[in-house]
């Protein structure tokens, strides 16, 4: 039967054959004769795998198993063996089941290779300094602040440039799936990159590489191959021929990814290349896992700029002089400065005579390494010569054990003095007036009694802190209480009228007294406030 080689590539100076399920050769190139020492026409009657005759008698059945996992297992292999009556000379073949378009193995595509020196496409051998220089290129290009994308993608470049290999890609595991995600990639067709983004314990041929740490080498032969099928010739695989090798990445003995490189035809990985390729991985798992480190720092000085940028309180560094090293947009928004002013002034610029002599002396105990644990208040000077008072909280910057800095945050405390002082001329206005105010929350019990109050009951302001509100009324005026006062409240969330008080010392007396509720959303009563007044004479008709 006369099978065309019309459109098989060249694949590494191999001599490519085709054998049926039966072990019978079909088509063997003319390249043949380099191997076997026959003329091209005598290959045919020389090879047959039914007998094996070509091959060394001990290799015989090592070939027959080989010959019979590639009919049976449909998985590509390869292997060497020792040549019948060549002493000395090393044959391998690899080999490729074919199949219609139904699944029938209808015969094998094979390439033969001799094993002599210089014979196969390796990368050149690298010597030590090449390969010191290699690594050292590798730490250059981690070094610089590039994205961690960038730097995978220059890593990748280096090594394929010093491998000598097509082309490959870096796999980073993600830890959350376990799968290994390809994240740096040479020029690969579209479709590869879609069907090969992602790397998952699927990829049987990798898993010495997961679970082991060890390379593998991958041969994936897709030339277009022409077979005989019922007289018709069809093309089994549309792409060219390449070889793989899936290297670990390896980082603290963990494989932190994978790298993939890509030779074009059957490529012998020698074992020299292999170890090679062990250590490339290595370097590359460290050197990755460094770039992450990197990206990782520069993510957090993103968010650290960015809530640097956006605090709310001012945030700051001045050097021991006083001149202004940093600040953020509130700092700067407080003293309505721009941020091209701020490095050319100093703390002095911004205090008050008596604030400054208070900074200073807060400095130069920072110098003495004392620690200071409590915040200052100073008077800030803004631009427009508007004064505020602002809370600092101050820590020193040190190298080597020693002050050169100093890092503030602060605080404009303007508003919180004015409401501090709002609620002191509150407070002073409660207890100035002759009426008793009480507040209560929703269950009466008393949270706030004023100075007149407290002193109409008899009692001091703290003796009714946590008191329910019953206590102010006489007992035998609680009916009203019951029937009137709380069905008001609970109705209307207002009452206005006379009890019948009793005094620490059991007292009664008469009160005029108006109650409020505050209620919320749902209507219900959040806190109760009461204003109490004496009455000197009332009717004691009032209480019946």
């Amino acid at each position: 039967m006369n099978i065309s080689r019309h459109g098989i590539p060249e694949i590494s100076k191999g001599t490519h054959f085709l054998v049926d399920k039966n072990g019978k050769l079909m088509y063997i190139d003319k390249t043949c004769e380099n191997i076997f020492n026959v003329r091209p026409d005598e290959c045919l009657d020389t090879i047959d795998f039914s007998t094996l005759q070509w091959v060394h008698s001990k290799d015989r059945d090592k070939v027959e198993e080989n010959f019979q996992s590639a009919i049976h297992e449909d998985t590509p292999s390869k292997i060497k063996y020792n040549l019948a009556g060549q002493k000395g000379i090393t044959l391998s073949h690899t080999l490729f089941p074919i199949h219609d378009n139904e699944g029938k193995l209808v015969s094998i595509h094979g390439f033969f290779e001799k094993h002599q020196p210089g014979n196969f496409h390796v990368p050149e051998k690298n010597n030590a300094f090449e390969t010191l220089e290699l690594f050292n290129q590798i730490s250059l290009i981690v070094s610089k602040e590039n994205s961690f994308e960038k730097t995978l993608s220059e890593l990748l470049d280096k090594v394929l440039e010093f491998t000598k290999m097509e082309s490959g890609g870096i796999y980073i595991l993600n830890r959350e799936t376990g799968n290994y995600i390809l994240t740096a990639h040479s020029t690969v067709p579209e479709d590869f990159f879609q069907k090969h983004s992602e790397i998952t314990r699927e990829w049987k041929s990798l898993l010495p590489v997961i679970d082991e740490g060890k390379v593998v080498v991958i041969p994936d032969v897709s030339a277009p191959v022409p077979y005989a099928d019922t007289g018709r010739k069809k093309s089994a695989i549309n792409q060219g021929s390449h070889s793989f090798a899936g290297i670990p990445l390896i980082n603290e003995n963990s494989i932190n990814g994978i790298l993939m490189i890509r030779y074009p035809g059957i490529h012998e990985f020698t074992e020299t290349g292999k170890r090679l390729f062990t250590i490339i991985g290595k370097q590359l798992g460290n050197s990755i896992k460094q770039a992450n480190l990197i990206k990782q720092l520069q993510i957090s000085r993103e968010m650290y700029r960015d809530l640097f940028d956006n605090a709310a309180d001012v945030i700051y560094t001045h050097d021991l002089e006083g001149n202004i090293l940093s600040m953020n947009k509130t700092g700067l928004d407080t003293l309505h400065l721009d941020k091209k002013d701020i490095l050319r002034l100093n703390i002095r610029d911004f205090l008050t005579e008596e604030s400054l002599e208070v900074a200073q002396y807060m400095m130069s105990l920072t110098t003495q390494n004392e620690d200071i644990r409590f915040p200052v208040i100073l008077e800030v000077i803004r631009v427009d010569g508007a004064r505020s008072f602002i809370e600092f909280n101050i820590r020193p910057i040190l190298e080597d054990g020693k002050p050169v800095a100093i890092h503030g945050i602060a605080r404009d405390i303007d508003r919180r003095l004015k409401a501090e002082q709002n609620i002191l001329i509150f407070n002073k206005a409660l207890n100035l007036t002759l009426d008793g105010i009480n507040v209560s929350d929703a269950d009466h019990n008393i949270t706030f009694i004023n100075e007149a109050g407290a002193k109409m009951f008899g009692y001091k302001r703290m003796e009714l802190i946590g008191q329910h509100a019953s206590i102010f009324y006489a007992e035998e005026d609680l009916s009203n209480l019951t029937e009137n006062v709380i069905p008001a409240m609970e109705k209307y969330g207002y009452w206005n009228g006379l009890i019948l008080g009793r005094k620490k010392d059991g007292t009664a007396f008469p009160l005029e007294i108006t109650l409020n509720s505050m209620m919320d959303e749902k209507g219900e009563p959040l806190v109760n406030l009461a204003i109490f007044r004496e009455r000197k004479t009332v009717s004691s008709k009032i209480y019946q």
